[in-house]
Order: structure tokens, then sequence, then C-alpha cells
């Protein structure tokens, strides 16, 4: 029995696992409002897909994407995720052309961004 209990807390204190998140000081960024201006989008995701330099701001969410893209934002806190979600969801409904080159940018195979929108959505 005792072998039971100690097997158990091992498993347990196993799956706990201490989250690193990501470190921004930019999470309070207002991506509704940046779905409004369509340079800035523009703007944003140019830099993200590699088609113009990155502004510090810009710079600042790309570092983070492929690892963010491929975990489904694991390592993301609650804002961050908040800002993943609106700039997916405002990407497919208003900026389609930018959605697809953004996605093949971090998801070519399209096997990420399902499980990413899922964690993100409603964020």
């Amino acid at each position: 029995m005792k072998f039971v209990i100690i097997i158990t807390a091992l498993i347990a204190s196993s799956l706990a696992e201490d989250i690193v998140y990501f470190t921004t000081e930019n999470d309070n960024l207002d991506v509704d409002e940046v779905m409004k201006h369509p340079e800035q989008v523009k703007a944003f995701v140019d830099c993200f897909v590699d088609r113009a330099p990155c502004d510090p701001l810009s710079l600042s969410y790309k570092e983070n994407m492929p690892e963010a893209v491929t975990t489904a934002c694991h390592r993301c806190n609650n804002a961050q995720k908040h800002l993943w979600s609106g700039f997916l969801s405002g990407l497919k409904q208003y900026y389609p052309e930018y959605y697809e080159a953004f996605q093949l940018k971090y998801d070519p195979k399209k096997i990420y961004f399902v499980a990413l929108e899922k964690a993100v959505e409603g964020c």
C-alpha cells in the first residue's frame, strides 16, 4: 500500500510542472483596436512573415511565435492568450489573405493552428 502511495505521489509531482511564461512588456496591446487599422495589421503581418523589417513592438511578439504556435500557447499568460485570440480571429474575419500568409509561415502543414485557436479561444 505504501508503494502505491509513493508511486502516486511521484507521478503527481512529475505532472505538476512549473510553467515559465513568455515574458513581454507588451501584453497590454489593444488588439481589437489594431484590427481596425489595415496599415497596422499589414505592418505586423509583414514583420511576422519576414516580408518587412520588424519594429521593436512587432519583434517582441515575433520572437515567441514559433514556440507559441507549436505548443498551443502553452507558455502564454492570459493576456498573451487574449492577444493571440484577437489576432487570429481578426485575421480570419477581416484579413484572410494575411491569415493564410501567417499560417503558411508558422504552420505550413496545418497541424498546429486548430489546437492553438482552441487554446486561446474566448480569452
